[in-house]
């Protein structure tokens, strides 16, 4: 029996809440007559999601009848969205003449090593040797077909933990951690709430090295600020705001 699925459109608002959040990254045909794999992942994950709560699917194309946002404001809902996403899940049926995914590649050199990222090959995709070595290289969990690499998401996401508001831009890698869990319950003692923020670099699969963005709210004043969060072992980003190598804007994911 499936659980509560949501499905978020590019350019839509994200649900209030969510126990997981996933994101589909990889080509997306631009002939009409060629049908999209996403259609097929969603399905299986609304057949495969038994968890408690809500899975939260990203989905970086126009629903059915429907229009993608201006590209600037695809790129900035793409990239927020795969900040937060507990699991990254990039499948590339990759056919060099029909569905060559050349901007899956850079979202896939961008964030292979996050430590939230399976790779989806099936094994008649042409040229997806260094995306596979990468794989090997980093552990990604690595499947042969669509079912799999499915199945391979959601075990690496793992049991989901309800967030809502800020918490949302929280990934579940980051949310587990005893460093994390006692910066955040610290926050209300110093007069300040968490606001938004993002996971700027990690390390390791599982994630065992961080560093988080936090954007947070002045009680007294009702002022932000930006604050770095670590765990342990990690080198910080020299400034406030500057992005490590994978984290930085790359073209939408749902083009080829």
């Amino acid at each position: 029996m499936s659980g509560d699925v949501t499905v978020v459109h590019v350019g839509e608002p994200w649900p209030e809440h969510w126990s997981v959040s996933l994101y589909l990254c990889g080509p997306t045909p631009q002939d009409p007559a060629l049908e999209s794999w996403r259609p097929r992942a969603e399905r299986l994950l609304r057949e495969h999601w038994t968890g408690d709560g809500r899975l939260a699917v990203f989905l970086p194309e126009a629903p059915e009848g429907g229009s993608e946002p201006l590209y600037p404001q695809q790129v900035a809902w793409e990239e927020a969205a795969m900040h937060a996403a507990d699991a990254i899940l990039f499948y590339v049926p990759r056919d060099l003449a029909t569905l060559p995914g050349l901007v899956t590649n850079v979202k896939w050199g961008a964030w292979h090593d996050c430590g939230r990222a399976v790779l989806g090959s099936p094994p008649d995709a042409q040229r997806n040797e260094y995306l596979l070595h990468f794989a090997e290289l980093l552990s990604v969990p690595v499947a042969h077909d669509l079912p799999g690499a499915v199945a391979a998401a959601l075990d690496l996401a793992g049991p989901g933990d309800r967030r809502e508001g800020a918490d949302r831009h929280v990934p579940l890698a980051l949310w587990r951690s005893p460093e994390f869990r006692a910066w955040h319950a610290g926050l209300a003692g110093r007069g300040d709430a968490l606001a938004g923020g993002r996971l700027l670099w990690s390390r390791g699969n599982p994630v065992t090295d961080w560093v988080f963005e936090a954007r947070l709210r002045s009680a007294a004043t009702g002022r932000e600020r930006t604050e770095l969060a670590s765990g342990p072992g990690n080198p910080r980003p020299r400034t406030p705001g500057t992005s490590p190598r994978w984290a930085r804007p790359a073209g939408p994911c749902g083009a080829t």
